[in-house]
């Protein structure tokens, strides 16, 4: 008995034409699926001033852990005052490190490194737990070096804490820099300076005063004063800078015009003993003498 065949339906062009798309999409998921997904963790951090990171990066700090190997990835959610953002890379919590003072601007470009972009929706810089300026990026994408110019930062030791607050997730970068602000942006003293204060020579509540430059840039300078008591002590002092000394930031002592007192706590001293004072002032370092009074 011969078979018959039957006829074959014709395949319409639009039947073969949808095969042919579903064809491609699912060879384009195969692909997709298979292929590496690309890292989350690579984003960006504070390369000037040096931010603790970058320190560990570049290897001026050792014994960080892996932040050396990935600066970029401080990520963790929004909110944290921690310098690692409460994340995994708590070594930069860690204030036992000798972090490096790094000289810092009242008026300071902080330049960062973006190695991934993200939507941003604000940037935060708070000086010692402080919110000082907020800058609001609206969404938009940053470029791969992002700089901005945060003024009136305080002058001395102060720790900068900053947040990157990325618009369409849940996370923030954080970045911590350890400053040593001045007008004119001078490096952090590597050594105490040297005592110069002379033996004291005064008599029964007399006192001594002696004034050591650390440092100096164009148009100011850092210096600190120690007081001595003489030979029976004395309970409170004032010492009388040289004419023209114009005092822009004093600590440890209370100052008016050019003289500074003690502050309460330090102005009892014993026979002998000493304290000392510190201040920024503008110009040149004077080259005649302190004078003190009790």
């Amino acid at each position: 008995m011969r078979s018959i065949a039957l006829p074959r339906t014709p395949r319409s062009v639009a039947g073969r034409l949808l095969l042919t798309v579903l064809a491609v999409l699912a060879l384009a998921f195969t692909v997709l699926v298979a292929a590496p997904q690309p890292s989350a963790e690579a984003h960006g951090w504070i390369v000037s001033p040096a931010s603790r990171q970058d320190l560990c990066y570049t290897g001026a700090v050792s014994n960080c852990g892996p932040v050396q190997y990935e600066p970029w990835s401080v990520e963790a959610p929004k909110g944290s005052t921690q310098c690692s953002g409460g994340g995994r890379f708590r070594e930069l919590d860690n204030e036992s490190i000798a972090w490096p003072r790094q000289a810092v601007s009242t008026n300071q470009t902080f330049t960062w490194d973006i190695v991934a972009n993200h939507a941003t929706s604000t940037w935060e810089y708070f000086v010692d737990g402080r919110l000082h300026t907020t800058i609001n990026d609206g969404g938009k994408l940053p470029p791969d070096t992002v700089t901005h110019q945060i003024s009136n930062l305080p002058t001395g030791n102060h720790k900068i804490f900053v947040r990157w607050n990325i618009a369409d997730t849940v996370n923030a970068f954080y970045a911590c820099i350890d400053a040593y602000i001045t007008p004119g942006g001078a490096p952090a003293p590597t050594t105490a300076p040297p005592t110069t204060t002379p033996p004291p020579t005064g008599g029964s509540g007399s006192c001594t005063a002696a004034l050591t430059v650390a440092n100096s840039w164009s148009g100011g300078y850092q210096a600190s004063v120690t007081v001595t008591a003489g030979s029976s002590g004395v309970d409170g002092w004032t010492t009388t800078l040289p004419s023209g000394v114009s005092i822009t930031q004093v600590w440890n002592g209370s100052a008016n015009g050019n003289t500074v007192s003690d502050v309460g706590w330090n102005g009892k001293l014993g026979a002998g003993q000493s304290t000392t004072y510190g201040f920024i002032a503008n110009g040149s370092p004077p080259s005649s003498a302190v004078s003190c009074s009790s």
